[in-house]
């Protein structure tokens, strides 16, 4: 059932009984993971070099508009799955990616959300549902699909998050209406720490419930949305984040695989990832360590995680071509969509900004940039960006030839 949004709308149904729910969820288990070769595969070959990437696709909702989708202002891209009028154009709009190089598609569920009226949590599970099955549909057996999700209330707003309890039963909606469909959960444009972990304890308190055993548990990503100074929208530095991240997914048994920024100005990204150069506490849990660093204080992770073979993830990253949007800005009151920059044309996205992430050449270095494996594109990010990315990173990504 979907409605209006009235202030902050709580979300007011449960879960249906927990033997239906785990008769269900059981079956839609046994056709998980159709990917899940394909997946380690990719992981193999990023671990293997920081010159390799996995490229994603770019934002999938300002691509519906353009061809002809509705912006609605209430519901915003959720339109695509609401109205099956526009299933196709959606299919397409995946396909369009990954036909641009695209190597991962999102699934459109990132508005289908109690924030804009979505509040029955069946419904919820048959909406995002849908959006996994066109996606996966669009990819076959070409690229991985995420499982996208979204802030629970507002997009960009720390201040208007869920209760713990509250959001970490809500997020157990599209967390299982996804599963049957993705290979990855993509907690997104999560704007404080305490977002991220409703996610990870949702995701791990879904898989306790539904005593998955021998079934696949889908890593996660999270990326977070940043401020102009390279925050979190909370204020809170990226170091501390990932730190407290990365201990509260060992502590629930979550596959942490990577940490990422989207969502935000490319210029915030290159600062967050010049405080994760500068911060050589975290190092040790990534991938692909910069080259240079100096100590700095971070939370001291729990004595619980291993230092012998501690816990490690890929930082990735996905900047939009918004103008900067308000701290105050919310979807209700906004009367239009954002104005888009006229200077991310795809060159220069690549030249000023991707190159430089993910450089890891003497001038990615003198510059202070992270290496960053994980790349593509949020709002105003469309397959031509993709294209041109594809063609600068092609030679480096060698998955046909990675076969550990």
């Amino acid at each position: 059932m979907m409605k209006a949004r009235k202030g902050g709308i709580a979300f007011l149904t449960s879960y249906v009984s927990k033997t239906r729910t785990m008769q269900q969820t059981s079956a839609q288990m046994s056709t998980a993971a159709t990917n899940n070769g394909l997946l380690r595969k990719h992981l193999d070959r990023l671990r293997s070099s920081p010159n390799e990437t996995l490229l994603l696709d770019g934002g999938t909702g300002e691509e519906l508009f353009l061809r002809g989708v509705k912006d609605d202002r209430k519901i915003w891209s959720a339109t695509a799955i609401v109205n099956e009028e526009y299933h196709r154009i959606l299919e397409e709009v995946h396909k369009s990616f990954i036909d641009a190089g695209s190597q991962a598609i999102t699934t459109n569920s990132y508005g289908i959300t109690p924030g804009v009226g979505f509040t029955d949590g069946d419904e919820v599970k048959r909406l995002v549902g849908i959006s996994g099955e066109i996606a996966r549909r669009a990819a076959t057996d070409e690229a991985l699909v995420l499982g996208s999700l979204g802030p629970q209330v507002e997009s960009y707003r720390p201040d208007l998050i869920m209760k713990h309890d509250e959001g970490v039963k809500t997020y157990q909606y599209p967390i299982e209406g996804l599963y049957p469909f993705v290979d990855i959960y993509l907690a997104e444009t999560m704007s404080v720490l305490e977002e991220a972990f409703q996610v990870v304890d949702a995701l791990s308190t879904f898989y306790q419930t539904q005593n998955q055993g021998e079934h696949a548990k889908h890593p996660l990503l999270i990326s977070f949305t940043l401020r102009s100074d390279g925050k979190v929208r909370s204020g809170e530095s990226v170091s501390e984040v990932i730190a407290k991240l990365i201990q509260r997914a060992y502590e629930k048994k979550v596959e942490l695989i990577g940490v990422l920024f989207n969502c935000c100005e490319p210029e915030a990204i290159t600062k967050a990832l010049q405080e994760i150069r500068s911060c050589s506490d975290i190092h040790h849990h990534l991938y692909h360590p910069p080259l240079l660093s100096k100590r700095c204080t971070t939370t001291s992770l729990s004595e619980q995680i291993p230092t012998s073979q501690p816990p490690k993830i890929f930082l990735g990253a996905y900047a939009n071509r918004l103008t900067p949007v308000h701290e105050e800005w919310t979807l209700e009151s906004s009367d239009e969509a954002q104005a888009m920059r006229e200077d991310l044309l795809p060159d220069e996205y690549w030249k000023e900004f991707v190159d430089r992430w993910h450089g890891n050449k003497d001038d990615g270095v003198a510059a202070g940039i992270s290496n960053i494996s994980l790349i593509g594109g949020c709002c105003g990010i469309g397959p031509s960006h993709i294209s041109f990315l594809s063609s600068k990173l092609n030679n480096n990504n060698n998955i046909n030839n990675n076969n550990q």
